[in-house]
């Protein structure tokens, strides 16, 4: 559950009176998920792990006020991300180890109110990078997992908000990590699990910005994590040559 900035309380459905919003909230219940509201209205909505399929989508279009949306674990795809990609406020989507794939994203580019995006472990591809470059209003993105190459890393450095950018256990290598350099607002990146080496040193030196970097489980040497720490003094670098 991402942090609001606000307290949220639990209410069942006998304690919500909108009743535009009633079919929302009983399939909710139903598929033995959680929301939570303010002042009367859902702002957030947790599925993780639930039964919920794209059909069920299309009853959350009537909470308008919603602005945190959890599908993390669930078999959601391309079909109901048309209707998610319409909220008017929606600004926290996770989709992590959905079936989400490259139209899904085509479709979720549609929102301009849209931050945060964790869609690791889904089918979205370099293709789906190109359909979510112009969401510029992007302050993280999670592709964990995903087939992202060094070509998608074109796309994503149009992202020029993004402070949050993780490509953990992808296909990306010195190459792609290069261009990340000119997203000077990162402050969190992940890059374990690459092909990556001490070639991208110099690069990762620039990004002043960073206050964490995950490079574990690189080809990134002892030395190589040292010269990063002595570039970035204000950075946790975590690598194996740190041992917490």
């Amino acid at each position: 559950m991402r942090p609001l900035g606000y307290p949220l309380a639990f209410f069942s459905l006998l304690f919500l009176a909108n009743a535009d919003d009633d079919a929302a909230k009983q399939r909710v219940l139903a598929l033995k998920g959680k929301f939570f509201a303010k002042q009367g209205k859902v702002v957030e909505v947790i599925l993780n792990s639930t039964q919920v399929e794209d059909n069920d989508l299309a009853a959350l279009v009537t909470l308008n006020q919603l602005t945190d949306l959890s599908l993390e674990n669930s078999r959601v795809g391309d079909a109901g991300m048309v209707h998610l990609g319409k909220m008017p406020k929606l600004e926290w989507l996770n989709l992590y180890r959905t079936w989400v794939g490259n139209e899904g994203a085509q479709s979720l580019s549609e929102s301009k109110s849209l931050r945060l995006l964790p869609m690791g472990e889904t089918n979205v591809t370099d293709l789906g990078l190109s359909h979510l470059s112009g969401m510029t209003q992007l302050t993280y993105l999670g592709l964990r997992g995903n087939k992202i190459t060094d070509a998608g890393i074109a796309h994503l450095v149009k992202l020029e908000n993004l402070e949050g950018l993780h490509l953990g256990e992808t296909k990306v290598t010195d190459k792609g990590v290069r261009q990340l350099a000119v997203l000077s607002k990162l402050e969190k990146l992940w890059l374990h699990d690459l092909p990556i080496s001490d070639a991208c040193i110099e690069a990762l030196s620039t990004m002043e910005k960073l206050r964490e970097l995950y490079v574990y489980e690189t080809k990134i040497s002892a030395k190589g994590a040292k010269r990063l720490k002595v570039a970035l003094p204000k950075c946790r670098i975590v690598h194996e040559a740190f041992p917490d």
